[in-house]
């Protein structure tokens, strides 16, 4: 199965150029806790997370106002593409020790966006699948 058909859509963008304020504004009101930082033609730059603000911004007591998300974002994220499979995101979430990745299209324009919690509940939900399987089959 590929990304295409599981990764989140829509997905909580903001622009590297707004000020953190806004970035935490966007995170509440989206109910997320992570914003995909993009380009104005949507191609991923970086990433900003509740925890970025926390960490880079309220305990450096910096001005979230005066503070550009640029200044404080992880820059350069790991993408996964829409045509890649689990297996292979899985593998890639492991190697980079990322929780999300951004989902890019042909263009290299964010399409959707996964997290570790979602792959965990697709997982857990084909084990189950498979383990009923295996129950009906057991014969007498």
């Amino acid at each position: 199965m590929s990304l295409a058909r599981f990764c989140r859509k829509p997905v909580a963008i903001i622009q590297p150029t707004r000020s953190v304020a806004e970035a935490a504004e966007a995170l509440r009101d989206q109910h997320v806790g992570a914003l995909v930082v993009v380009q104005e033609d949507l191609k991923p730059v970086g990433m900003l997370t509740d925890r970025d603000i926390v960490t880079r911004v309220m305990a450096a007591r910096k001005d979230a106002r005066a503070t550009a998300v640029q200044d404080v974002m992880t820059p350069g994220p790991f993408v996964a593409r829409v045509s890649d499979s689990i297996d292979k995101t899985l593998f890639a979430v492991r190697q980079h020790g990322v929780r999300r990745l951004p989902i890019v299209d042909e263009e290299g324009r964010v399409a959707g966006l996964v997290s570790l919690d979602d792959l965990w509940v697709l997982l857990s939900a084909e084990l189950d699948q498979t383990a009923a399987v295996v129950r009906d089959n057991q014969g007498p």
